[in-house]
């Protein structure tokens, strides 16, 4: 489902439903990156300019864009120097910072002014958390075990009482095929339904049945001859990588969109992410996407995407190649910009080889901002692949210097979360994993509460979870990590948004005395909304069932979306039925309202449970409603199908966010990356 969808239309009604909101969530949680982000001396003078920083209130959008600022303009946004650099005001203040009603200020209908809602920086520890929690919330696996040990009859912290049915239980295969892929087939196949409410349908079947049967729909709707709607072209081709059919006929419908000019650039970008989550290694395929990076393109997008899906792919065989660009910093006879190089050094983290830690390693000491954002992010994620404890140490050091000594914040944050993955990881040495330990445990202590704290507290919380491939931690490190951490959340000082990260390091960590903190925080409805979300889900990794009746309060609040998803996650970790049916009697009210209807259909996605699917196909085909839900509901509700119906643990697409440099982000990749 594309931003133009929700991005746009939802927001657009969220946020003038709830004016006090201050940051701007993509449809489901997943963050746009930064607008503006790339400088004009590193943008080829024929590619459009970036979004405004200060637009007007959106509108939906067929199309699938946000709109330009007029030829020539330059952007506002910036490099992100020593003054972070602060997103658009929410679209419920059309006339803030610069409009009709002056600065600072939003008229009232009394005629007063009320202060302009307050703005997030991008350093804000949500941009992270918002494109690495699927691993860490794990949703899906623990639904599936919860189940398999309620089959075996065993018993567990998420399981309801008996045999089948008192907890969340998902979509069995023939609910899925019976009932939600006709469903989304009819809404597919209908051209006179709005175009986002077609391309959520069809990303939803590839991710409900992801079979060959639908590859000759696919082929036709994004085919450069179709009449087709652009955002829905654009679905059915991302659709192709989230089947991940890997066939010659994908590959060359794939390649044949990637070297078409002609073709619109986003769904050429597109089809290049598509062949990368399909990891397609035949060197047709690095053809095509090496053929993008000889300057000859307009769009900066387009090499952007090119060295994202090599990264993607992750062949071994392609290091040496990417590390002689890297090192002559050009490709060819094109040279690399510090965004490009950025993305050489992306593609390197994505795939993984020691071979490349050196080269990556010189970049640190370079000027170029973005690359060695890139550079922070990638040797965490290649030093967790080293074996030899020296080398480990040298790498873990690096980092800590570099944190020392840089002066960029976001390059320094990113080296802190790449040092609790090196020493979470199971590959690290007691050694390592003791001095990431003491290191973090001394920055809680002297760094920015606001904006490095947290970064530090994710990083300890990534220290000590028990992830999908780390090794189980002891029970001493949990223990001695909640202590620094839980009182800082007790004092409850300074910037509360903030305070969340550490809400969620605890969670990770599993503190059982953090337990009652969590619930009185989560209780306080006149307490920062995300910090209480945080503090949900804080509450559902813990596992603590004492916790369902505080959650299933807090999920009945409507007033704000964000908070009511995170508590219906938390209530999903805990397996508890009440929550999906609170939840489901929502759906059957034919007096709630879009916002409503929409924050409950992506919450009952996130959870998965079967009990949603008979009130969400309703509202989905406008025949057995008479039309009376909007297709902003319906829309939100095709989105919904689709995660239930995603039996896989992670999400496809999921391997394009973990761990990605936001800051160096071009359009298109804010496009895709807001797809749920």
């Amino acid at each position: 489902m594309k931003k133009a969808l929700l991005l746009l239309a939802a927001l657009a009604l969220l946020l003038t439903m709830q004016s006090s909101v201050d940051t701007v969530y993509a449809h489901g949680g997943a963050y746009r990156g930064p607008a503006g982000e790339v400088p004009p001396g590193q943008r080829d003078p024929k590619d459009p300019q970036p979004p405004p920083e200060n637009p007007a209130t959106p509108s939906p959008n067929p199309g699938g864009g946000t709109g330009t600022p007029p030829p020539g303009q330059p952007p506002s946004g910036g490099d992100g120097g020593d003054t972070p650099d602060a997103p658009p005001p929410p679209p419920s203040a059309p006339d803030g910072p610069g409009g009709n009603n002056g600065p600072g200020g939003i008229a009232t209908p009394g005629g007063k002014k009320r202060a302009a809602p307050k703005m997030m920086s991008f350093e804000n520890w949500l941009f992270w958390w918002a494109y690495n929690k699927d691993e860490i919330l794990n949703l899906k696996s623990r639904l599936k075990n919860r189940e398999t040990n309620i089959a075996s009859g065993s018993s567990g912290p998420f399981l309801g009482k008996g045999k089948g049915g008192t907890g969340t239980q998902s979509a069995t295969p023939q609910m899925i095929k019976s009932v939600i892929v006709p469903a989304l087939e009819s809404v597919v196949d209908n051209k006179d339904i709005h175009p986002d409410i077609r391309g959520g349908a069809l990303i939803g079947l590839a991710r409900a049945e992801p079979t060959k049967k639908y590859l000759d729909r696919f082929f036709a709707i994004s085919k450069a001859d179709s009449d087709e709607d652009k955002v829905v072209q654009e679905s059915a081709i991302i659709a192709l990588g989230i089947l991940q059919i890997k066939e010659q006929e994908v590959r060359d419908h794939l390649i044949s969109l990637v070297e078409d000019r002609n073709y619109p650039m986003r769904g050429r970008c597109f089809a290049m992410l598509a062949l990368g989550l399909l990891q397609d290694s035949s060197d047709e395929v690095f053809k095509a996407l090496e053929g993008r990076l000889d300057g000859s393109e307009v769009h900066l997008d387009v090499p952007v995407c090119a060295l994202l899906a090599i990264g993607l792919i992750g062949d071994d065989k392609k290091v040496p190649q990417l590390v002689e660009w890297l090192e002559a910093g050009k490709i060819g006879r094109e040279k690399l910009s510090d965004l490009e190089k950025a993305w050489v050094v992306a593609a390197l983290g994505k795939i993984g080889h020691e071979d490349a830690l050196k080269p990556i390693s010189k970049v640190l000491r370079e000027k170029g901002r973005y690359a060695k954002r890139s550079a922070a992010i990638a040797i965490g994620q290649i030093a967790t692949q080293v074996t030899d404890e020296a080398e480990q140490q040298k790498y873990a050091k690096m980092l800590m210097q570099f944190h020392k000594t840089e002066g960029d914040l976001t390059s320094k944050n990113y080296a802190l979360t790449s040092l609790g993955r090196m020493g979470g990881h199971a590959n690290a040495s007691v050694k390592v994993r003791d001095g990431v330990k003491t290191f973090l445990k001394m920055q809680f202590k002297e760094v920015n509460k606001t904006t490095e704290r947290p970064f530090v507290a994710l990083s300890m919380g990534l220290l000590g979870f028990d992830g999908p491939d780390q090794s189980p931690k002891p029970q001493a490190l949990k223990e001695e990590l909640a202590a620094v951490i839980r009182p800082a959340l007790e004092a409850r000082k300074g910037d509360k948004t903030a305070l969340g990260a550490l809400a969620i390091s605890l969670g990770m960590l599993k503190d059982q005395g953090s337990v009652d903190l969590l619930k009185k925080i989560l209780s306080d409805r006149g307490m920062d909304k995300k910090l209480r979300g945080a503090s949900a889900m804080a509450l559902g990794l813990i596992g603590d069932q004492g916790a369902n009746d505080v959650i299933l309060t807090a999920l009945k609040e409507r007033e704000d979306r964000d908070l009511r998803v995170d508590t219906a996650v938390a209530a999903g970790l805990l397996g508890s039925p009440k929550a999906v049916d609170e939840l489901v009697k929502v759906l059957n009210d034919k007096k709630a309202s879009q916002f409503v209807l929409g924050s409950v259909a992506l919450a009952l996605g996130q959870i998965g449970d079967s009990r949603a699917i008979e009130p969400m196909t309703m509202i989905l085909e406008p025949q057995k409603t008479n039309g009376t839900y909007p297709d902003l509901t319906r829309a939100l509700v095709a989105v919904a199908l689709g995660q239930l119906s995603d039996r896989r643990d992670v999400r496809v697409l999921y391997r394009m966010s973990k761990d990605i440099n936001y800051r160096a982000s071009v359009p298109a990749l804010d496009e895709i990356l807001t797809i749920l």
